[in-house]
Protein backbone atom coordinates (compact mmCIF):
# COMPACT_ATOMS: atom_id res chain seq x y z
CA UNK A 1 0.00 0.00 0.00
CA UNK A 2 2.83 2.48 0.63
CA UNK A 3 5.31 1.58 -1.88
CA UNK A 4 3.36 2.77 -4.81
CA UNK A 5 2.40 6.15 -3.40
CA UNK A 6 6.00 6.79 -1.98
CA UNK A 7 7.11 5.94 -5.98
CA UNK A 8 4.43 8.25 -7.04
CA UNK A 9 5.29 10.95 -4.59
CA UNK A 10 8.97 11.04 -5.72
CA UNK A 11 7.98 11.81 -9.42
CA UNK A 12 5.50 14.42 -8.23
CA UNK A 13 7.87 16.15 -5.40
CA UNK A 14 9.42 19.63 -6.14
CA UNK A 15 13.40 19.50 -6.63
CA UNK A 16 13.34 21.21 -3.19
CA UNK A 17 10.33 18.92 -1.82
CA UNK A 18 10.00 16.83 1.14
CA UNK A 19 7.91 14.35 2.25
CA UNK A 20 6.79 13.78 6.04
CA UNK A 21 5.01 10.41 7.21
CA UNK A 22 3.39 9.82 10.21
CA UNK A 23 4.40 6.55 11.35
CA UNK A 24 4.24 4.68 14.70
CA UNK A 25 6.54 1.95 16.18
CA UNK A 26 5.47 -1.18 14.76
CA UNK A 27 5.76 0.23 11.02
CA UNK A 28 8.82 2.96 11.77
CA UNK A 29 11.83 0.55 10.62
CA UNK A 30 9.70 -0.59 7.43
CA UNK A 31 8.97 2.86 6.27
CA UNK A 32 12.36 3.86 6.92
CA UNK A 33 13.77 1.50 4.71
CA UNK A 34 11.28 1.90 1.86
CA UNK A 35 11.56 5.41 1.98
CA UNK A 36 15.95 4.96 1.87
CA UNK A 37 14.85 2.99 -1.22
CA UNK A 38 12.82 5.19 -2.56
CA UNK A 39 14.32 8.60 -2.07
CA UNK A 40 18.03 7.80 -1.01
CA UNK A 41 19.38 6.46 2.46
CA UNK A 42 21.60 10.26 1.81
CA UNK A 43 18.03 12.38 1.45
CA UNK A 44 17.31 11.03 5.11
CA UNK A 45 16.48 14.40 7.07
CA UNK A 46 15.21 13.38 10.45
CA UNK A 47 12.81 11.30 12.57
CA UNK A 48 10.86 13.55 14.46
CA UNK A 49 9.24 11.99 17.71
CA UNK A 50 5.69 13.43 18.33
CA UNK A 51 4.78 12.99 22.35
CA UNK A 52 0.71 12.71 22.36
CA UNK A 53 0.67 12.05 26.17
CA UNK A 54 0.92 9.18 28.91
CA UNK A 55 -1.84 6.47 28.85
CA UNK A 56 -2.26 5.23 32.52
CA UNK A 57 -3.92 2.04 32.13
CA UNK A 58 -0.49 0.65 30.19
CA UNK A 59 0.62 -2.53 31.86
CA UNK A 60 4.32 -1.92 31.44
CA UNK A 61 5.57 1.32 29.39
CA UNK A 62 2.73 4.00 28.02
CA UNK A 63 3.92 4.15 24.57
CA UNK A 64 2.09 7.63 23.71
CA UNK A 65 4.11 9.21 20.75
CA UNK A 66 5.08 8.14 17.45
CA UNK A 67 7.07 9.40 14.38
CA UNK A 68 7.17 11.96 11.92
CA UNK A 69 9.92 10.82 9.02
CA UNK A 70 11.13 13.51 7.27
CA UNK A 71 12.93 12.77 3.70
CA UNK A 72 14.42 15.39 0.84
CA UNK A 73 13.66 14.56 -2.74
CA UNK A 74 17.27 15.94 -2.74
CA UNK A 75 18.90 17.27 0.12
CA UNK A 76 22.01 18.39 -2.15
CA UNK A 77 19.68 20.49 -3.63
CA UNK A 78 18.66 21.84 -0.51
CA UNK A 79 21.93 22.72 0.07
CA UNK A 80 23.19 24.39 -3.21
CA UNK A 81 20.10 26.47 -2.53
CA UNK A 82 21.11 27.43 0.79
CA UNK A 83 17.79 26.57 2.39
CA UNK A 84 17.48 27.22 6.17
CA UNK A 85 14.41 26.20 8.05
CA UNK A 86 13.08 28.23 11.13
CA UNK A 87 10.59 28.53 12.83
CA UNK A 88 9.27 31.90 15.06
CA UNK A 89 10.57 31.53 18.62
CA UNK A 90 7.23 31.13 20.60
CA UNK A 91 6.21 34.29 22.28
CA UNK A 92 7.91 36.85 19.84
CA UNK A 93 4.92 37.93 18.15
CA UNK A 94 3.12 38.67 21.02
CA UNK A 95 6.10 41.26 21.92
CA UNK A 96 6.06 42.69 19.02
CA UNK A 97 2.49 43.14 18.94
CA UNK A 98 2.95 44.80 22.61
CA UNK A 99 5.82 47.00 21.17
CA UNK A 100 2.88 48.38 18.46
CA UNK A 101 0.22 49.07 21.29
CA UNK A 102 2.58 50.92 23.09
CA UNK A 103 4.13 52.73 20.06
CA UNK A 104 0.63 54.02 19.17
CA UNK A 105 -0.10 55.22 22.43
CA UNK A 106 3.29 56.72 23.02
CA UNK A 107 4.22 58.23 19.47
CA UNK A 108 6.91 60.71 20.82
CA UNK A 109 8.79 58.93 23.34
CA UNK A 110 10.85 55.91 23.43
CA UNK A 111 11.50 56.27 26.94
CA UNK A 112 7.69 55.29 27.68
CA UNK A 113 7.34 52.39 24.96
CA UNK A 114 10.30 50.88 26.71
CA UNK A 115 8.89 51.41 30.36
CA UNK A 116 5.66 50.26 29.04
CA UNK A 117 7.55 46.41 27.65
CA UNK A 118 9.11 46.37 30.98
CA UNK A 119 6.27 46.61 32.56
CA UNK A 120 4.30 44.19 30.51
CA UNK A 121 6.79 41.97 30.90
CA UNK A 122 7.24 41.64 34.62
CA UNK A 123 3.28 41.18 34.80
CA UNK A 124 3.60 38.61 32.35
CA UNK A 125 2.99 34.95 34.44
CA UNK A 126 6.00 32.05 34.67
CA UNK A 127 4.34 30.11 32.12
CA UNK A 128 3.74 32.84 29.01
CA UNK A 129 6.07 32.16 26.30
CA UNK A 130 6.75 35.33 25.76
CA UNK A 131 8.47 35.34 29.44
CA UNK A 132 11.54 33.99 27.93
CA UNK A 133 12.53 36.56 26.10
CA UNK A 134 12.36 39.05 27.95
CA UNK A 135 15.97 40.33 27.77
CA UNK A 136 14.31 42.44 24.44
CA UNK A 137 13.19 45.08 27.43
CA UNK A 138 15.01 48.38 25.44
CA UNK A 139 13.43 49.94 22.73
CA UNK A 140 14.31 51.99 19.97
CA UNK A 141 13.25 53.02 16.52
CA UNK A 142 13.75 49.59 15.00
CA UNK A 143 11.69 48.01 18.13
CA UNK A 144 12.42 46.22 20.78
CA UNK A 145 16.02 45.02 21.44
CA UNK A 146 18.47 43.09 23.62
CA UNK A 147 22.12 43.61 24.52
CA UNK A 148 24.07 40.68 22.60
CA UNK A 149 27.80 38.88 22.34
CA UNK A 150 29.92 41.45 20.29
CA UNK A 151 33.11 38.97 20.43
CA UNK A 152 33.80 36.43 17.20
CA UNK A 153 32.39 32.83 17.30
CA UNK A 154 34.77 30.20 18.83
CA UNK A 155 37.53 32.40 19.14
CA UNK A 156 40.52 34.19 17.35
CA UNK A 157 39.14 36.61 16.28
CA UNK A 158 40.65 39.85 14.78
CA UNK A 159 42.12 42.37 17.44
CA UNK A 160 41.71 46.34 16.46
CA UNK A 161 41.41 49.70 18.62
CA UNK A 162 37.43 50.44 18.94
CA UNK A 163 37.43 53.93 20.58
CA UNK A 164 35.40 54.94 23.65
CA UNK A 165 33.33 57.92 22.31
CA UNK A 166 33.65 59.43 25.70
CA UNK A 167 37.34 58.40 27.34
CA UNK A 168 38.62 58.53 23.81
CA UNK A 169 40.72 55.20 24.91
CA UNK A 170 40.60 52.06 23.18
CA UNK A 171 38.17 49.51 24.79
CA UNK A 172 38.40 46.22 26.20
CA UNK A 173 38.58 43.99 23.65
CA UNK A 174 36.32 40.48 24.18
CA UNK A 175 38.80 37.51 25.06
CA UNK A 176 37.71 36.05 21.34
CA UNK A 177 38.65 38.73 19.17
CA UNK A 178 35.80 41.50 17.78
CA UNK A 179 32.68 39.53 15.89
CA UNK A 180 33.25 42.11 12.86
CA UNK A 181 36.06 40.77 10.66
CA UNK A 182 37.50 44.34 9.80
CA UNK A 183 37.57 47.79 11.49
CA UNK A 184 35.17 49.64 8.39
CA UNK A 185 33.02 47.47 9.44
CA UNK A 186 32.78 47.93 13.23
CA UNK A 187 32.64 51.83 12.15
CA UNK A 188 29.62 51.19 9.77
CA UNK A 189 27.90 49.75 12.31
CA UNK A 190 28.68 52.20 15.72
CA UNK A 191 27.63 54.68 13.31
CA UNK A 192 24.18 52.96 12.39
CA UNK A 193 23.65 52.38 16.25
CA UNK A 194 23.71 48.48 16.22
CA UNK A 195 27.11 48.39 18.84
CA UNK A 196 25.84 50.21 22.11
CA UNK A 197 28.84 51.37 24.46
CA UNK A 198 29.25 51.01 28.16
CA UNK A 199 30.00 53.95 30.42
CA UNK A 200 33.75 53.83 29.81
CA UNK A 201 36.70 51.69 27.99
CA UNK A 202 37.11 48.71 30.75
CA UNK A 203 34.31 46.96 28.85
CA UNK A 204 33.37 45.99 25.60
CA UNK A 205 30.56 47.49 24.21
CA UNK A 206 27.54 45.07 23.33
CA UNK A 207 25.60 44.82 19.85
CA UNK A 208 21.98 45.09 19.95
CA UNK A 209 19.83 42.28 18.55
CA UNK A 210 16.51 43.51 17.74
CA UNK A 211 13.61 40.71 17.75
CA UNK A 212 12.90 41.76 14.54
CA UNK A 213 16.07 41.74 12.87
CA UNK A 214 16.94 44.64 10.50
CA UNK A 215 18.98 44.89 7.09
CA UNK A 216 21.75 45.79 8.74
CA UNK A 217 22.07 43.38 11.46
CA UNK A 218 21.75 40.24 8.85
CA UNK A 219 24.39 42.10 6.81
CA UNK A 220 26.42 41.97 10.20
CA UNK A 221 26.00 38.38 10.49
CA UNK A 222 27.27 37.66 6.93
CA UNK A 223 30.67 39.29 8.09
CA UNK A 224 31.49 36.77 10.62
CA UNK A 225 32.26 33.19 10.27
CA UNK A 226 29.78 30.49 9.10
CA UNK A 227 30.73 27.86 11.92
CA UNK A 228 31.95 28.69 15.28
CA UNK A 229 35.05 27.30 15.83
CA UNK A 230 33.87 25.12 18.76
CA UNK A 231 31.17 23.66 17.28
CA UNK A 232 28.65 25.59 18.72
CA UNK A 233 25.96 27.54 17.63
CA UNK A 234 24.94 31.33 17.46
CA UNK A 235 21.95 31.05 19.43
CA UNK A 236 21.12 34.69 18.03
CA UNK A 237 22.07 34.00 14.17
CA UNK A 238 18.13 34.63 13.55
CA UNK A 239 17.01 36.96 16.08
CA UNK A 240 13.41 36.07 16.19
CA UNK A 241 13.50 32.56 14.71
CA UNK A 242 14.32 29.38 15.75
CA UNK A 243 15.78 25.61 14.52
CA UNK A 244 13.41 23.06 15.70
CA UNK A 245 14.05 20.07 17.42
CA UNK A 246 13.57 16.55 16.93
CA UNK A 247 10.72 15.97 19.72
CA UNK A 248 7.81 17.77 20.77
CA UNK A 249 4.94 17.77 22.80
CA UNK A 250 1.49 18.16 22.11
CA UNK A 251 -1.19 16.52 23.99
CA UNK A 252 -3.43 14.34 21.79
CA UNK A 253 -6.87 14.55 23.53
CA UNK A 254 -6.84 18.58 22.87
CA UNK A 255 -6.84 17.62 18.96
CA UNK A 256 -10.18 15.12 20.20
CA UNK A 257 -11.80 17.79 21.67
CA UNK A 258 -11.55 20.35 19.31
CA UNK A 259 -12.47 18.23 15.92
CA UNK A 260 -15.63 16.65 17.73
CA UNK A 261 -16.72 20.26 18.79
CA UNK A 262 -16.04 21.34 15.01
CA UNK A 263 -18.09 18.52 13.72
CA UNK A 264 -20.78 18.59 16.18
CA UNK A 265 -20.29 14.55 17.03
CA UNK A 266 -17.07 12.59 18.03
CA UNK A 267 -16.32 11.14 14.27
CA UNK A 268 -12.37 10.14 14.24
CA UNK A 269 -10.58 8.58 16.98
CA UNK A 270 -7.01 10.01 16.33
CA UNK A 271 -7.54 12.94 14.57
CA UNK A 272 -4.39 14.70 13.50
CA UNK A 273 -3.49 17.68 15.33
CA UNK A 274 -4.23 20.30 13.02
CA UNK A 275 -2.34 23.25 14.36
CA UNK A 276 0.80 21.04 14.58
CA UNK A 277 0.74 19.74 11.15
CA UNK A 278 0.71 23.96 9.99
CA UNK A 279 3.80 24.27 12.21
CA UNK A 280 5.81 22.03 10.42
CA UNK A 281 4.38 22.94 6.84
CA UNK A 282 4.74 26.41 7.82
CA UNK A 283 8.90 25.05 8.60
CA UNK A 284 9.34 23.24 5.60
CA UNK A 285 7.64 25.78 3.34
CA UNK A 286 8.88 28.60 5.22
CA UNK A 287 10.21 30.92 2.29
CA UNK A 288 7.12 29.73 -0.01
CA UNK A 289 3.67 30.80 0.80
CA UNK A 290 2.72 29.81 -2.86
CA UNK A 291 4.00 25.86 -1.95
CA UNK A 292 1.76 23.01 -2.61
CA UNK A 293 0.97 20.24 0.51
CA UNK A 294 -0.14 16.59 -0.93
CA UNK A 295 -1.50 14.11 1.31
CA UNK A 296 -2.28 10.66 0.18
CA UNK A 297 -3.93 9.75 3.07
CA UNK A 298 -6.74 12.69 3.30
CA UNK A 299 -8.47 10.56 6.74
CA UNK A 300 -9.70 13.00 8.20
CA UNK A 301 -8.96 16.10 6.26
CA UNK A 302 -6.44 17.39 8.74
CA UNK A 303 -4.06 18.73 6.25
CA UNK A 304 -6.48 20.97 4.46
CA UNK A 305 -7.00 22.50 7.57
CA UNK A 306 -3.72 23.06 8.64
CA UNK A 307 -3.07 25.10 5.07
CA UNK A 308 -6.23 26.43 5.57
CA UNK A 309 -5.15 27.76 9.09
CA UNK A 310 -1.44 28.82 7.93
CA UNK A 311 -3.09 31.06 4.73
CA UNK A 312 -5.63 32.74 7.55
CA UNK A 313 -2.96 33.42 9.57
CA UNK A 314 -0.49 35.25 7.40
CA UNK A 315 -2.85 35.27 4.24
CA UNK A 316 -0.35 32.96 1.72
CA UNK A 317 -1.47 31.48 -0.83
CA UNK A 318 -0.43 27.39 -0.12
CA UNK A 319 -2.50 24.90 -1.79
CA UNK A 320 -3.54 21.76 -1.13
CA UNK A 321 -4.57 18.53 -2.49
CA UNK A 322 -6.05 15.46 -1.09
CA UNK A 323 -6.65 11.78 -2.08
CA UNK A 324 -8.77 9.59 -0.42
CA UNK A 325 -9.91 6.54 -1.29
CA UNK A 326 -14.20 6.32 -0.44
CA UNK A 327 -13.42 3.26 2.00
CA UNK A 328 -16.90 1.98 2.81
CA UNK A 329 -17.88 2.11 6.72
CA UNK A 330 -19.89 -0.65 8.23
CA UNK A 331 -22.43 0.73 10.80
CA UNK A 332 -22.27 -3.18 12.32
CA UNK A 333 -18.75 -2.68 13.11
CA UNK A 334 -17.86 -0.98 16.51
CA UNK A 335 -14.63 1.13 15.32
CA UNK A 336 -16.65 2.57 12.64
CA UNK A 337 -20.13 2.91 13.52
CA UNK A 338 -19.76 6.38 14.62
CA UNK A 339 -18.72 7.36 11.22
CA UNK A 340 -21.09 5.46 9.70
CA UNK A 341 -24.15 7.17 11.70
CA UNK A 342 -22.58 10.73 11.30
CA UNK A 343 -22.53 10.13 7.52
CA UNK A 344 -26.32 9.45 7.30
CA UNK A 345 -26.94 12.47 10.00
CA UNK A 346 -25.47 15.19 6.80
CA UNK A 347 -27.10 12.78 4.39
CA UNK A 348 -23.91 11.08 2.69
CA UNK A 349 -22.77 7.88 1.84
CA UNK A 350 -20.87 6.03 4.19
CA UNK A 351 -17.75 6.46 3.44
CA UNK A 352 -14.57 8.56 4.99
CA UNK A 353 -13.85 10.88 2.11
CA UNK A 354 -17.58 12.24 2.48
CA UNK A 355 -16.38 12.96 6.22
CA UNK A 356 -13.20 14.70 5.24
CA UNK A 357 -14.76 16.61 3.10
CA UNK A 358 -17.47 17.75 5.50
CA UNK A 359 -14.75 18.75 8.12
CA UNK A 360 -12.61 20.96 5.65
CA UNK A 361 -16.51 23.12 4.62
CA UNK A 362 -16.48 23.31 8.37
CA UNK A 363 -13.06 24.42 8.97
CA UNK A 364 -13.50 26.78 6.19
CA UNK A 365 -16.22 28.18 7.81
CA UNK A 366 -15.24 28.64 10.79
CA UNK A 367 -11.79 30.22 10.09
CA UNK A 368 -13.76 32.89 8.01
CA UNK A 369 -16.09 33.44 10.91
CA UNK A 370 -12.72 33.87 13.31
CA UNK A 371 -11.65 36.65 11.29
CA UNK A 372 -13.77 38.41 8.93
CA UNK A 373 -10.73 40.74 8.09
CA UNK A 374 -8.92 37.60 6.24
CA UNK A 375 -11.86 37.40 3.66
CA UNK A 376 -10.55 38.98 1.27
CA UNK A 377 -6.94 37.40 0.73
CA UNK A 378 -8.37 33.73 2.71
CA UNK A 379 -9.65 31.29 0.22
CA UNK A 380 -11.28 28.16 2.22
CA UNK A 381 -12.59 26.34 -1.34
CA UNK A 382 -12.04 23.43 -2.63
CA UNK A 383 -13.02 20.93 -5.61
CA UNK A 384 -13.41 17.39 -5.49
CA UNK A 385 -12.64 14.94 -7.97
CA UNK A 386 -13.38 11.48 -8.60
CA UNK A 387 -11.32 9.64 -10.79
CA UNK A 388 -13.39 7.69 -13.42
CA UNK A 389 -13.03 6.14 -16.91
CA UNK A 390 -12.68 8.28 -19.82
CA UNK A 391 -15.85 10.70 -20.93
CA UNK A 392 -15.12 8.97 -24.22
CA UNK A 393 -16.97 5.61 -25.72
CA UNK A 394 -14.44 2.40 -26.60
CA UNK A 395 -12.17 2.59 -29.19
CA UNK A 396 -11.58 -0.17 -30.94
CA UNK A 397 -8.23 -1.45 -32.22
CA UNK A 398 -9.09 -4.18 -35.02
CA UNK A 399 -12.33 -4.77 -37.60
CA UNK A 400 -13.34 -8.18 -35.65
CA UNK A 401 -13.42 -6.34 -32.41
CA UNK A 402 -16.46 -4.53 -34.23
CA UNK A 403 -20.33 -5.11 -34.97
CA UNK A 404 -22.54 -3.23 -37.17
CA UNK A 405 -24.44 -2.10 -33.41
CA UNK A 406 -21.15 -0.93 -32.10
CA UNK A 407 -21.13 1.81 -35.12
CA UNK A 408 -23.89 3.02 -34.63
CA UNK A 409 -23.13 3.71 -31.28
CA UNK A 410 -20.51 5.76 -32.16
CA UNK A 411 -22.84 8.56 -33.64
CA UNK A 412 -22.07 10.33 -30.59
CA UNK A 413 -18.73 9.93 -28.97
CA UNK A 414 -19.56 10.56 -25.35
CA UNK A 415 -20.51 7.76 -22.91
CA UNK A 416 -24.07 8.26 -21.74
CA UNK A 417 -24.36 9.71 -18.43
CA UNK A 418 -21.23 12.15 -18.45
CA UNK A 419 -22.46 15.57 -17.76
CA UNK A 420 -20.73 19.06 -18.73
CA UNK A 421 -18.80 19.81 -15.98
CA UNK A 422 -17.13 15.76 -16.60
CA UNK A 423 -16.43 17.00 -19.99
CA UNK A 424 -14.62 20.29 -19.02
CA UNK A 425 -12.51 18.93 -16.65
CA UNK A 426 -11.48 15.72 -19.10
CA UNK A 427 -10.01 18.83 -21.20
CA UNK A 428 -8.17 20.12 -18.14
CA UNK A 429 -6.63 16.85 -17.76
CA UNK A 430 -6.06 16.24 -21.61
CA UNK A 431 -4.26 19.72 -21.50
CA UNK A 432 -2.68 20.14 -18.74
CA UNK A 433 -4.66 22.85 -17.12
CA UNK A 434 -4.50 23.58 -13.68
CA UNK A 435 -7.81 22.18 -12.07
CA UNK A 436 -7.81 24.84 -9.98
CA UNK A 437 -8.79 27.68 -12.51
CA UNK A 438 -11.66 29.46 -11.64
CA UNK A 439 -14.55 28.93 -13.88
CA UNK A 440 -17.64 30.87 -14.48
CA UNK A 441 -21.03 29.62 -16.00
CA UNK A 442 -22.58 31.55 -18.08
CA UNK A 443 -26.60 31.63 -20.00
CA UNK A 444 -26.06 32.42 -23.44
CA UNK A 445 -28.45 31.70 -26.23
CA UNK A 446 -30.14 29.52 -23.97
CA UNK A 447 -26.88 27.42 -23.97
CA UNK A 448 -24.67 26.91 -20.76
CA UNK A 449 -20.88 28.51 -21.86
CA UNK A 450 -18.38 27.68 -19.01
CA UNK A 451 -15.52 30.49 -19.18
CA UNK A 452 -12.30 29.25 -17.50
CA UNK A 453 -9.58 31.46 -16.05
CA UNK A 454 -12.08 34.66 -17.24
CA UNK A 455 -10.93 34.66 -20.71
CA UNK A 456 -8.56 31.63 -21.04
CA UNK A 457 -11.22 29.35 -22.89
CA UNK A 458 -14.69 29.02 -23.22
CA UNK A 459 -16.66 26.26 -24.14
CA UNK A 460 -20.28 25.13 -24.98
CA UNK A 461 -20.72 21.17 -24.55
CA UNK A 462 -24.49 21.46 -25.37
CA UNK A 463 -25.81 20.27 -28.91
CA UNK A 464 -27.95 22.91 -31.10
CA UNK A 465 -25.51 25.19 -31.31
CA UNK A 466 -26.81 28.60 -33.45
CA UNK A 467 -25.06 30.92 -35.11
CA UNK A 468 -25.53 33.58 -32.83
CA UNK A 469 -24.08 31.71 -30.12
CA UNK A 470 -20.96 31.11 -31.25
CA UNK A 471 -20.83 34.96 -32.46
CA UNK A 472 -21.67 36.17 -29.03
CA UNK A 473 -18.70 33.95 -27.83
CA UNK A 474 -16.79 34.41 -31.04
CA UNK A 475 -17.07 38.46 -30.09
CA UNK A 476 -15.12 37.42 -25.95
CA UNK A 477 -12.05 36.84 -28.11
CA UNK A 478 -11.25 33.83 -26.10
CA UNK A 479 -7.50 32.44 -25.96
CA UNK A 480 -9.28 28.86 -26.99
CA UNK A 481 -12.90 27.67 -27.31
CA UNK A 482 -14.28 24.56 -27.15
CA UNK A 483 -17.12 22.59 -28.25
CA UNK A 484 -18.77 18.62 -28.58
CA UNK A 485 -18.98 17.05 -31.88
CA UNK A 486 -22.46 16.28 -31.39
CA UNK A 487 -23.01 20.21 -31.06
CA UNK A 488 -23.18 20.23 -34.44
CA UNK A 489 -25.59 19.08 -36.84
CA UNK A 490 -23.36 18.60 -39.61
CA UNK A 491 -19.89 19.16 -41.11
CA UNK A 492 -21.20 22.42 -43.08
CA UNK A 493 -22.27 23.86 -39.26
CA UNK A 494 -18.63 22.89 -37.86
CA UNK A 495 -17.43 24.74 -41.07
CA UNK A 496 -19.17 27.86 -40.63
CA UNK A 497 -18.14 27.75 -36.62
CA UNK A 498 -14.44 27.97 -37.88
CA UNK A 499 -15.38 30.70 -40.17
CA UNK A 500 -17.14 32.80 -37.84
CA UNK A 501 -14.30 32.67 -35.46
CA UNK A 502 -12.00 33.32 -37.97
CA UNK A 503 -13.72 36.42 -38.86
CA UNK A 504 -14.43 38.04 -35.58
CA UNK A 505 -11.52 36.57 -33.23
CA UNK A 506 -8.69 35.07 -35.61
CA UNK A 507 -6.34 34.64 -32.60
CA UNK A 508 -8.54 31.78 -31.00
CA UNK A 509 -7.88 28.13 -31.32
CA UNK A 510 -10.77 26.30 -32.09
CA UNK A 511 -11.37 22.60 -31.04
CA UNK A 512 -13.75 20.18 -30.75
CA UNK A 513 -14.32 17.02 -28.73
Amino acid sequence: MLYPRLKLASNLLHDLGVILISIDDHELTNATKLCEEVFGASNWVATLAWEKGRKNDAKLFSIGHEYVLAFAKSLSALKQAKTIWREEKPGAREIWNKYLELSAANPNSLLNVELGLQKWFSELPRSHPSKKWSRYKHVDKNGPWRDGDISWPGGDGPRYDVIHPKTKRPCAVPERGWVFSQPETMKKMIDLGIVEFREDHTEPPFRKQHIRPIDFEIEAEADTSEEDADGENNEEEELATQVRGSYFYKQSQSTVKFVRKLMGAKVFDNPKDHFELARLFEYVTSDNQDAIIMDFFAGSGSSAHAVMQLNQSDSGRRRFILVQLPEPLDIEVKAQKAAAKYCDTIGKPRNIAEIAKERIRRASSQLHAENDSNLVTFDGGFRVLRVDSSNMRDVYYAPDAVTQADLLGQIDNIRPGRSSEDLLFQVFVDWGLDLALPIAKELIEDKEVFFVDDNALAACFEAGVSDELVKAIANRKPLRALFRDASYSDDSVKINVEQIFALLSPETVVRSI
